[in-house]
């Protein structure tokens, strides 16, 4: 695959995005694509890429597409990451329900070297040329049972290394199970598929299966263990938490061991926040790479308005309210919640708590 760069290696930015896109996830044998598991998105790549039981938005395509099952409403995602060098990752995606438990959800994946001066062996100029990969996914996902939702993402990949390309196809197939409002357990098979081919040399995907659960254990946390398995065996583990001392702000930080092959312990760190306004996010996330460099993610999430579940929950919601108005007992005390309308929004997620608290205290529109 490489024979015919060899003569245009620029140093350093040409190394390290070869480190990358070779493998600097610490895969055991030679695998192409592998930025396909770089980590996207800042809010999930803080929580140390820990997030296939908890992608019920924006991110499923990438990280589980079960999650559409449970997406809550239309999203939109965007994320710049300032990588190694001048490399660059590009992110884009767009999910949106088609009806109660049904999803539909596209993403774009770009990583890129921008221009690097090449030159031959014995130092002269080849002028400037480029590299870059790309992944591009159409996703699906599904409630098969209240509890239970399955999801299947299709996905071209094509890589450009100065003036060869390679093109491979592939697919990934979740499940994201529902034990409990503060419990989750997610199964994934990612990147199966064809073969990244550069002339007559090609290379397998990252092939790996993910084993995931995520939890609850307060209001204000949610916690997430997750384990991928290539053809050796066991690759990483990935941990990541989240606290929100306040609705607006969520403080994140996680840790993967499947980045420290050939580099320290402080690699597998990963940390960052969320800013939360009228329901759409601005993260930042810090990755370290050894003497490779820091990483840094700024990524956007957009919530467009309400699926048909978050729909007739409102409507349930106000006849409940409804009801509770016309309780002969009258209006409770400092405006105290009926137990029939707490218990309802103990259901809720958060953006469904804030559209129907704003139905709440109609004084505040």
């Amino acid at each position: 695959m490489q024979a015919g760069l060899k003569m245009r290696l620029p140093k350093r930015t040409c190394l390290v995005f070869l480190a990358v896109t070779a493998r600097v996830y610490g895969a055991s044998g030679t695998e192409g694509a592998a930025f396909l598991d770089i980590p996207t998105g800042a809010g999930p790549a803080a929580m140390g890429s820990a997030y296939a039981a908890l992608a019920n938005d924006a991110y499923a395509p990438v990280y589980n597409p079960a999650g559409l099952g449970f997406l809550p409403a239309t999203q939109a995602a965007a994320q710049h990451l300032a990588y190694l060098d001048s490399i660059h990752y590009e992110f884009l995606s767009f999910v949106h329900p088609v009806a109660a438990g049904k999803a539909l959800g596209a993403s774009a994946q770009y990583l890129g070297s921008g221009d690097m001066a090449g030159t031959d062996p014995s130092g002269a100029s080849l002028g400037d040329y480029s590299s870059r990969y790309g992944a591009y996914t159409l996703s699906y996902g599904q409630q098969v049972t209240k509890k239970l939702s399955l999801g299947l993402s299709a996905k071209w990949i094509n890589a450009e290394l100065d003036d060869t390309s390679a093109n491979a196809y592939a697919a990934d197939v979740g499940g994201l199970y529902q034990a409990g409002s503060k419990l989750q357990f997610a199964a994934k098979i990612a990147n199966a598929g064809s073969q990244l081919k550069f002339a007559d040399q090609g290379d397998s995907l990252p092939l790996a299966f993910h084993a995931a659960a995520a939890c609850q254990p307060r209001r204000r946390w949610n916690l997430a263990l997750e384990a991928l398995y290539g053809n050796a065996g066991l690759a990483g583990v990935r941990w990541g938490s989240e606290w929100k001392p306040l609705e607006m702000l969520a403080i994140r930080a996680g840790y993967r061991t499947e980045t420290l092959d050939n580099l320290s312990a402080l690699a597998g760190v990963s940390a960052g926040l969320g800013l939360n306004v009228w329901g759409q996010e601005l993260a930042y996330a810090w990755l370290p790479y050894g003497d490779l460099g820091d990483t840094h993610y700024v990524s956007l999430v957009m919530r467009l308005g309400h699926g048909p579940d978050a729909q007739k929950n409102l409507i349930q919601y106000q006849n409940i309210r409804t009801h509770s108005a016309a309780d002969k007992d009258g209006p409770r005390p400092g405006g105290e919640i009926a137990p029939e309308e707490q218990q309802w929004m103990e259901l809720l997620n958060g953006g469904e708590r804030d559209a129907f608290g704003r139905i709440n205290r109609p004084e505040s529109r």
